[in-house]
């Protein structure tokens, strides 16, 4: 009998076509069966840091401080929040499809997997070149879609938010999310690939 195929889930945003290629960030959130529970968690911490459902960059910095330091002390979230900084590209979709492949081999299983790819903002015309281009680069896919408004999922909002926040400290942010940051590195939450 055939083991059965593990799923991950991969939730994916970016920041920075505004700098015009000068910095290009690709948010990477990988979950497997625990997606259910960290989307619920996620819905509850937008509710008590009062950042709701908004974009990072529409949110309060108070807000912001708070919605990170809730998530970046849960040990669920350990490993799963990851990301990738390009600098001086416009190949945006490219350094998209290189950034979901890196976070997902940083820590892929080792059984059997496949992925389902959700991505803020692709158009339908760019699935089918997402999912190929991802095969090539060794990532079973079984499904990339887009998300037409990241304020429908919670875990689309994560990857807003990290996108967000890694800007804040390509930006040269001081102060609390900063201290955040150095933290969340040093505790395994926040992952580089």
């Amino acid at each position: 009998m055939p083991m059965p195929v593990k799923k991950l889930y991969c939730y994916v945003d970016e920041n920075g076509q505004d700098t015009k290629g000068k910095v290009f960030i690709v948010s990477v959130v990988v979950t497997g069966s625990e997606r259910d529970e960290l989307l619920e968690v996620c819905e509850e911490f937008e509710v008590k840091s009062r950042k709701g459902r908004v974009k990072w960059r529409k949110s309060s910095y108070k807000s912001r401080v708070e919605y990170m330091t809730l998530l970046l002390a849960d040990k669920r979230f350990k490993g799963k929040l990851r990301y990738e900084v390009f600098k001086d590209t416009k190949l945006y979709d490219t350094a998209t499809i290189e950034g979901i492949a890196h976070a997902i081999k940083w820590r892929k299983p080792t059984e059997q997997f496949t992925t389902l790819i959700y991505v803020d903002g692709l158009a339908k015309t760019k699935r089918h070149d997402y999912g190929s281009m991802l095969r090539h680069l060794g990532i079973p896919t079984h499904k990339v879609q887009g998300v037409a408004k990241d304020e429908n999922n919670a875990l689309i909002r994560l990857a807003d938010a990290v996108a967000g926040f890694m800007r804040d400290m390509t930006d040269g942010q001081r102060g609390k999310l900063k201290e955040l940051f150095t933290k969340s590195q040093d505790a395994g939450v926040l992952i580089e690939v």
